[in-house]
């Protein structure tokens, strides 16, 4: 780990100097959110000279859409673009020393910092401006988004003056963002597509300023009001698009000028109740900084408390695993109506969609920390029910549910549908998503209120994609569809597409089976607005026991029927600058060859790992190894938790080193658009099921940790069914304590132990 930018740090991540050729994948690594609002860590000044910044301010489930232009269209594709707005800037300020205008580039500048407190939950700056007038000034900023308060953020500058003197000048702006242009040759980026928003109206009046910027197609009204907390009076003023709090200050040695600012965004949509003057309000009554660093500790200690994860004799994969959590944390959308997109909030790439990613990766981490953040994910994809059953019958299913590959808003976005749409799994994923929250917290409220219904339409959706195959021998089969691997589309029996399937039959049957008889009223109520066939459970279980998998070959499973016929492509004699393959290969030429982009056979063995011996879980882990390119950054964790499982722990802890810290040391060169949400709680599921071997079978809790030689132990807490249990590793044992909650009995390697 030789090289990284930022020292290990438990609880901070710390940037000592001002590193111009890095400073937009500073603003991503520095961004702080709350679910609501993300703020990229611009410097407040927004840029300096000879770098290049992204500016952002994001709402998450604010976007705006535009038709997709297709050279050759046909029926079915996917209509519009949807793409997350960065909203108007209210984080931003500019400072001038008797003329001089602060400047990084510029200026002469040091002991510049910047600290992201994960504890704290805030982004602080501090430096030391020695003007051209011979006063220095020490400037600090504080920043936060608030995780108690939705619709609020706060900022505090304090400038000191510690020798000579000056005219400060002190300029509190609120102005659209500047719309970064992104990488026409990347498509997972937005480039070349209308992101600029509307204004519908500027004030300036007294202390505060406020805006109101529209979407041009999606019906979205944004309104955003700062107030200002100053001891010395300001003037406020409105020019073009821009409004201004300007205030001026002569400093002598030991003067210090100290400004507060709250922030408030609101976001409505189609007509909902305006907004503009509730901001205000907000903004104005919104508690001092100090008040506000205090609910925000509090909100962080509880979390901490809940998600705690440690680590003896390894510091930077410690700073790697808290600052993941941290903004796993700082992302996730906290109302029931907006999901986690790929990069949070921290950046625009992938357009601020919400994958498969969010299922099958990040909602296990709240699962077992926060499991009413869970239940909201899921409540996000009940709300896009009604859009996943119009894109089901677009792709000529008369019954079921097909969720969208990306989108934001429940509506299918994928220009691409040989890796978009043709990836069913994501019924599947999103299916037992559903099951694992049952089976982890019991709610039944949310089963009859939201799951049930899930389950029905996603089984019913595979009943019809699927048929009994006489070439399979009667096996029920699932073709023409491509897995969680981008580098091979368009396959017959998809392992893993085939596993979630089968699952999704067996949960949707058990479901009902389990209304039926504790809910009767629910259950009555399911079967009457989906007009329930009795006999439909029993065809589901039909396919679900004669579901066809390849049959393996000298051990090795295909991953789908024709796999292992394709052409080997050596990975060794692929260029180290030629990753990701997409970006320099013809998809025809990666669909020809036996690569994998990430191999979701390694998956369907780490889900699904009952089903597999360990052999076979040995044998295919190095196969599958020796072919797969690792350009998602989905797939490092996964074969982590695979090697871990089998015995291959330097292998294990390899994988999780290069996960970890993937975003802090910027491993995949892309850092500067957001940070890589999945990875980052691939590395909590590194740590619970493959270190810790974790596991939840037919609702019971089990346990089979292993200490990797490189610590000296570790310890992580999870939820489950509303007990608290702390798992605590060393070389020589493990030891399990129930913090909160009833007696449980547990699985240790396989022994049941009672917690009291």
């Amino acid at each position: 780990m030789s090289g990284t930018r930022f020292p290990y740090e438990p609880w901070t991540v710390t940037e000592d100097g001002f590193q111009a050729a890095f400073l937009r994948e500073s603003e991503s690594v520095f961004a702080l959110g709350n679910g609501l609002i993300g703020m990229r860590g611009n410097l407040e000044e927004l840029g300096a000279t000879g770098a290049e910044s992204i500016q952002g301010c994001y709402l998450n489930g604010v976007f705006d859409s535009e038709p997709i232009v297709y050279g050759e269209s046909a029926y079915g594709y996917a209509k519009n673009h949807e793409t997350i707005c960065s909203v108007m800037d209210a984080k931003s300020l500019s400072l001038s020393a008797d003329g001089e205008k602060l400047d990084l580039g510029l200026c002469d500048v040091a002991e510049h910092r910047r600290v992201l407190d994960m504890r704290a939950g805030l982004l602080r700056r501090s430096f030391v401006w020695n003007t051209k007038g011979g006063c220095t000034l020490r400037v600090e900023t504080e920043r936060l988004v608030s995780l108690t308060r939705q619709e609020l953020a706060a900022t505090r500058l304090r400038v000191r003056c510690e020798a000579g003197g000056c005219l400060l000048r002190v300029d509190s702006f609120l102005a659209p963002a500047v719309i970064a242009q992104g990488d026409p040759n990347d498509p997972r980026n937005a480039a070349g597509k209308d992101r600029s928003l509307r204004i519908g109206a500027i004030r300036a009046e007294g202390t505060l300023l406020r805006m109101r910027q529209l979407t041009k197609r999606t019906g979205f009204t944004i309104n955003c009001a700062v107030e200002h907390r100053c001891a010395f009076s300001g003037e406020v003023s409105v020019t073009g698009e821009r409004a201004d709090w300007i205030a001026e200050r002569a400093l002598r040695a030991g003067d210090t000028l100290t400004l507060e600012r709250s922030i408030c965004y609101t976001a409505t949509r189609d007509g909902e109740a305006d907004r503009w003057d509730d901001a205000a309000a907000q903004a104005r009554s919104a508690p001092a900084f100090d008040a506000l660093c205090a609910e925000q500790r509090a909100c962080l200690d509880a979390f901490w408390d809940r998600a705690g994860i440690d680590i003896e004799g390894d510091d930077a994969l410690l700073q790697g695993l808290r600052f993941n959590l941290f903004h796993l944390f700082q992302s996730v959308g906290r109302d029931g109506r907006r999901n986690i997109a790929a990069k949070g909030l921290t950046g625009e790439g992938y357009e601020g969609h919400t994958f498969w990613d969010t299922e099958a990766y990040i909602l296990p981490v709240f699962l077992y920390t926060e499991p009413t953040l869970a239940r909201r994910l899921l409540e996000y994809r009940y709300a896009t029910l009604p859009k996943a059953r119009e894109r089901a019958r677009v792709m000529g299913h008369p019954r079921g549910a097909l969720f969208p590959w990306r989108s934001i808003d429940g509506e299918e976005c994928s220009a691409y549908f040989p890796a978009g749409t043709a990836q069913y799994h994501i019924d599947g994923d999103v299916a037992h998503a559903v099951w694992e929250y049952w089976q982890a917290t019991g709610d039944l409220d949310f089963l009859a209120r939201c799951g049930a219904e899930i389950l029905v339409e996603t089984a019913r959706l595979y009943a019809d994609l699927g048929f009994f195959s006489e070439e399979k021998g009667g096996r029920f089969v699932l073709n023409c569809v491509t897995g969680p691997d981008e580098y091979n589309v368009l396959v017959n029996n998809n392992v893993y597409t085939n596993r979630v399937a089968e699952e999704n039959f067996r949960s949707a049957a058990a479901a009902l089976e389990l209304l039926s008889a504790r809910c009767p009223d629910e259950y009555a109520r399911l079967s009457r607005e989906l007009a329930l066939d009795a006999g439909e459970p029993r065809q589901w279980l039909e396919a679900a026991e004669r579901m066809y998998y390849p049959p393996a070959r000298n051990g090795v499973i295909p991953q789908d029927d024709g796999f292992l016929d394709r052409k080997p492509w050596p990975l060794a004699s692929i260029p180290k600058e030629n990753h990701p393959l997409l970006m320099h290969y013809h998809g025809l030429v990666i669909y020809r060859h036996m690569v994998c982009k990430q191999a979701d056979l390694i998956l369907a063995l780490t889900q699904y790992g009952e089903r597999y011996t360990l052999e076979e879980k040995k044998r295919n882990f190095a196969f599958y190894d020796s072919v797969t390119t690792h350009d998602s950054s989905l797939s490092m964790a996964v074969f982590s938790i695979l090697a871990n499982e089998i015995g291959e722990l330097s292998t294990a802890y390899e994988y999780f080193m290069s996960s970890a810290r993937l975003d802090l040391d910027d491993m995949h060169r892309n850092t500067k658009d957001g940070l890589h949400m999945a990875n980052m709680a691939g590395t909590f599921n590194c740590v619970t099921r493959g270190f810790g071997g974790m596991r939840v079978r037919d609702g019971v809790l089990s346990f089979a940790p292993v200490c990797p030689p490189q610590w000296r132990g570790y310890a992580f807490r999870v939820r489950f069914r509303a007990r608290s249990i702390e798992v605590r590793v060393r070389p020589d044992g493990v030891s399990y304590a129930l913090l909160g909650g009833e007696p449980i009995t547990i699985l240790s390697f396989g022994k049941e132990i009672e917690l009291k």
